[in-house]
């Protein structure tokens, strides 16, 4: 939209977004939750990208608290070079330069800050971090593109950091090998397609196989699904359409009405391999994502029989493995298609699972599974927590709650309806499962008073 701009004087309000003086020789006294540092001085406080504490450093005010940085005079002795060329243009990452520790340490200070703020708790004993690759190890990734029609230009990459712009890199330092092999054969065919014109993001994940997603506008004509289908047993992939509406399911380029057993994707839990379809939840690190199961079940120490209940169960992640280990499991999630390949993944190992869809924000009254009886209770909700559902939990009074967190504020509000209710935090892991990022996942074990 154009502009239009007067010749008037300027006046109070013409002169209110006149970009403010620059600040000069700050001291940096710490890093936020977003991973941003923090300068308090006589015109209040700042967040800057980039900046780490003890720092001494130029900035530019933007808005109301946020700064770019400009200049660092005194470097921090955990600051280092980013591995990454396109670090600072990209916004996938925030913290590559901060120090491995010193991000590890960081995550686990946030989640000790929230839990005391709003729960009033430490955890009586934190393990040690649990850890794996720092770099290469994100198994999903999620791709923007736009199509210039009138030049003839395809854009394919990443969003930089709250912008629409994109980055186009060759290569991501924090993906699977897997997944930057696919980068520059996408760019080179999506061009030729008629389908680029009406082409949303990609989606790329390497589980037990390889697949892409394309989210479409349209269904694509014979010769897109052709040239698509060639692509595919060029590069050992699998194709998935998500065409129309965004609730509309993703279909297998090869079926597009009905998936079969074949073209499920499955990926590997503790001791299963487990089918699922694009859209659902799963975890960026495989590896790390099974060391974070055994840790959970250490924890809940599943015996023979013993009935549990997990909420926000998804496909089985920790369900069958729980099963497994000769629980009785009873499964809630919210998502219906999860719920039946859940049932599926239960069947192919031969345990006993009752599962069952709920919306586990809504009261629980209605539904039977919610008047029995259950020692243990493990649940792994979205960044959103439970803020409903963890009322319900402490009315059953389990005698042990194991909570996989991915949002500490959420997880320390949660917290706090536990502690209300009589239960302690027993032992808190951080499991560094977005290296680089300030993003965290926590695992905690929340035990009920004698």
């Amino acid at each position: 939209m154009a502009q239009f701009y007067s010749s008037r004087k300027p006046g109070r309000k013409a002169t209110a977004h006149t970009k403010a003086p620059a600040l000069q020789q700050q001291l940096v006294v710490g890093l936020d939750h977003q991973g941003r540092g923090v300068v308090r001085g006589e015109r209040g406080v700042r967040f800057v990208r980039g900046a780490l504490p003890n720092e001494v450093i130029d900035l530019q005010p933007q808005g109301k608290y946020d700064a770019q940085l400009l200049r660092i005079h005194r470097g921090a002795d955990e600051r280092v070079d980013a591995p990454c060329k396109y670090y600072g243009e990209c916004g996938g990452c925030d913290l590559q330069h901060l120090a491995l520790p010193a991000q590890r340490q960081h995550k686990q200070r946030v989640v000790r800050e929230l839990l005391h703020k709003f729960a009033g708790i430490d955890a009586q004993h934190w393990l040690e971090p649990l850890t794996d690759q720092p770099l290469a190890y994100r198994r999903r990734l999620r791709l923007a593109t736009h199509w210039d029609a009138k030049r003839r230009r395809f854009q394919l990459g990443l969003r930089a950091q709250a912008s629409k712009t994109i980055v186009a890199m060759d290569n991501c330092v924090i993906a699977v090998p897997e997944l930057n092999e696919l980068l520059e054969p996408l760019r080179a065919l999506l061009p030729q397609l008629k389908l680029v014109s009406m082409l949303g993001h990609i989606e790329l994940l390497q589980t037990e196989q390889r697949l892409i997603v394309l989210r479409l506008q349209a269904t694509p004509d014979d010769a897109d699904r052709q040239a698509l289908a060639t692509f595919a047993n060029q590069h050992g992939v699998q194709v998935w359409l998500h065409c129309g509406a965004p609730n509309n399911v993703p279909t297998p380029l090869s079926c597009e009405k009905t998936a079969s057993e074949h073209s499920t994707p499955r990926y590997q839990t503790l001791g299963a391999e487990l089918d699922f379809q694009p859209g659902d939840f799963l975890q960026a690190q495989a590896t790390l994502s099974e060391k974070m199961v055994g840790q959970a079940l250490a924890w809940l120490d599943p015996q023979a029989g013993e009935a549990i209940l997990e909420l926000y169960s998804g496909s089985g992640n920790f369900t069958i493995p729980l099963a497994l280990a000769g629980a009785q499991i009873t499964a809630i999630e919210g998502v219906p298609s999860m719920v039946q390949r859940l049932q599926r993944n239960a069947e192919r190992y031969a345990v006993k699972v009752s599962a069952f869809h709920a919306d586990l924000e809504q009261n629980w009254n209605t539904y039977p599974w919610a008047g029995q009886s259950y020692r243990k209770v493990l649940l792994d909700p979205a960044r959103a927590g439970a803020p409903h559902a963890i009322r319900e939990v402490a009315k059953l009074q389990p005698q042990r709650i194991i909570y996989v967190s991915c949002a500490p504020d959420t997880l320390a509000r949660d917290a706090k309806v536990l502690v209300e209710s009589g239960y302690q935090l027993r032992q808190a892991q951080i499991i560094d499962m977005f290296p680089q990022t300030h993003h965290i996942e926590c695992l905690t074990w929340f035990e009920r008073e004698a």
